[in-house]
């Protein structure tokens, strides 16, 4: 099961509890700001484009308390590089987070 969407780390313990799974693969995505603003920017004919809220939750993730090694800081990786750099780092348990 892939879950893709916005979980904060605040609300990974309710969201690991709530998948039943004794434990689970968690990857932040967290590129700089001026990255994340120009993506949202570029985007077209999606529904949020509103960069207060980029900005916003672009810092509730950046001072968010988690363990680095969940955080993916990356500015300009290719999408297929960078699933590439997860699907090796998920076979180490770099990303494993346990539920209970």
């Amino acid at each position: 099961m892939v879950h893709d969407g916005i979980v904060g780390p605040w609300f990974l313990p309710t969201f690991a509890q709530a998948t039943g799974l004794p434990d689970l693969h968690y990857v932040v995505l967290l590129p700089p700001l001026e990255v994340c603003i120009e993506r949202v920017r570029s985007r077209v004919d999606h529904g949020s484009a509103d960069l207060s809220v980029t900005r916003y939750l672009f810092f509730q993730f950046a001072n968010a308390h988690i363990a680095a090694r969940h955080v993916i800081a990356e500015r300009d990786e290719l999408p297929g590089r960078l699933a590439g750099l997860i699907d090796q780092q998920l076979h180490t348990g770099t990303f494993r987070y346990s539920a209970s």
